[in-house]
């Protein structure tokens, strides 16, 4: 197959339409200028000998980010992305882990980056002279490398192949069209990237966009009264959020009086559990514009959809309350009896295209080690992991990452991290940690035991506090344990 095959095509004939929109400058970039500065830095990628090579990216979200993710394709090459609000020290780690060739980064993470990295910047784009041609891939070959945890010289990525990623792209095209996404999907359409690309929106809506030829605009980070104004400024009509996001929308939207999400009219969200009343007030405040989707980076984004229909149903009278919709028509799926669990539920497992080799059975079945059921009509429940990994406001932490990012802190002896429910992360990240000797916060004799406990609280919310504080040089913030309880040993822990 040729690389990037139907990204070159949709933007070389897009010409000149602008295809991407720079918030909140305005920017506007036809097809015609991101072809060239796509192709020129993807010649530069040739120059310096990254072409069909592993690249590490790390910016936020622009024109130039995108642009760096397409040239990376367009040269036969597996993208290595890393979330742009990682500290230095784990994007090394997993540049490191990945054994990328190259780096390439914005601006803003010029300092921080590993030697030699390349910068590709809206304001400074690298660019190198020439026609680009062709290149030929093989289906399997790997065309994004998501990475997921680098701990204890281990190194867990998914390899989306290029036949993976023509897959999800085919698939995302298909849902908008047909309807799964909301009705009315029509040649107005505009997507508004606001998530970072290298998550679950780059394979949901910023890149099918691109490859249906249809304009977007691009936010660098997620700002509840920014999104608005943007919508209503540049007529976006889709986005996909975190349900953290949908949340914050609705009360934006409610703040300033507004009837409704304006020109918003399908927000697909997923990745992490929504409370039912936060969920209720949403659509009440936003309109029947949500649409929650449920996938996996080894099985496929998405692999269910709760359509806007649904949603009514749900304040109506709560049917399929808990719900994550209907598998969509592009994929199989069946339950896998688990021991120890209820009649009828077990691990999820899918088979379609979008499936990454590495996870499937000989059968091409991939168990994603969700629990989950079907319901009588169709609709498909989970019900958290079989694997311990926690899912935080639809970011995926792995607890040995975190438990070694601990023990490596001098005040730390010992450490167990898990998820904990939690009514606005789904899971948060929690931490029991065993302080080392060299903690003796020496709180001398106060003369009455409620002062010496009142004392030591202080004391233990203080290191807590210190313990956080040393992980933001160590960890992506939301990997970060949202609460860190001090405990004598870790056989006290319940």
């Amino acid at each position: 197959m040729i690389a990037g095959e139907a990204s070159r095509r949709a933007i070389a004939s897009a010409d000149d339409r602008v295809l991407l929109i720079s918030a909140p400058d305005g920017r506007s970039v036809t097809g015609r200028e991101v072809e060239a500065e796509t192709a020129g830095l993807a010649l530069a990628l040739q120059r310096e000998g990254l072409a069909g090579r592993r690249v590490g990216l790390w910016s936020w979200n622009s024109v130039a980010a995108i642009e760096a993710h397409l040239a990376v394709e367009w040269t036969g090459g597996t993208r290595v992305p890393v979330d742009p609000g990682a500290p230095p020290a784990e994007a090394a780690a997993i540049f490191k882990a990945a054994e990328v060739a190259g780096v390439v980064v914005d601006a803003s993470h010029a300092a921080d980056a590993p030697p030699g990295s390349l910068v590709h910047d809206d304001q400074a784009p690298l660019s190198a002279p020439g026609t680009l041609a062709t290149r030929e891939v093989r289906p399997a070959a790997t065309h994004l490398l998501y990475p997921r945890m680098a701990a204890e010289g281990q190194f867990l990525a998914v390899p989306v192949s290029y036949a993976n990623w023509a897959a999800c792209m085919f698939v995302n095209a298909e849902l908008y069209r047909s309807g799964h996404y909301g009705d009315g999907f029509d040649a107005d359409e505009r997507f508004l990237t606001v998530q970072q690309i290298m998550h679950g929106t780059g394979m949901l809506g910023t890149f099918p966009f691109l490859d249906m030829g249809l304009p977007q605009v691009i936010l660098p980070r997620f700002d509840a009264a920014a999104v608005l104004e943007t919508a209503r400024r540049y007529r976006a009509t889709a986005t996909f959020f975190v349900p953290g996001m949908v949340t914050r929308l609705a009360d934006a939207v409610a703040g300033a009086g507004l009837p409704d999400a304006g020109p918003l009219r399908r927000i697909l969200y997923g990745g992490a559990p929504i409370t039912a009343a936060d969920l209720n007030r949403a659509i009440g405040i936003l309109g029947p514009v949500l649409v929650q989707v449920y996938g996996r980076f080894e099985g496929g984004w998405p692999l269910a959809v709760l359509g806007t229909d649904d949603h009514e149903d749900l304040v109506r009278q709560a049917t399929h309350a808990g719900s994550c919709g209907h598998p969509i028509p592009q994929t199989e799926l069946r339950i896998r009896p688990v021991p120890g669990h209820d009649p009828g539920w077990g691990e999820l497992c899918v088979r379609n295209g979008m499936v990454v080799a590495d996870w499937a059975d000989p059968d091409g079945w991939c168990g994603l080690g969700d629990l989950a059921r079907l319901d009588d009509d169709g609709y498909l429940y989970l019900g958290g992991r079989l694997d311990g990994m926690i899912n935080t406001g639809s970011y995926h932490v792995y607890p040995r990452e975190v438990e070694q990012a601990l023990t490596a802190l001098p005040q730390v002896q010992a450490a167990l991290v898990r998820g904990e429910d939690d009514a606005t992360w789904g899971q948060a990240v929690t931490a029991y940690v065993v302080p080392s000797s060299a903690r003796s916060a020496e709180l001398g004799t106060s003369g009455s035991a409620k002062a010496e406990a009142e004392a030591e609280a202080v004391a233990d919310a203080e290191l807590a506090e210190v313990i956080r504080a040393a992980l933001r040089h160590r960890l992506a913030a939301y990997k970060i344990p949202k609460r860190v309880i001090l405990v004598s040993s870790l056989d006290d822990v319940p």
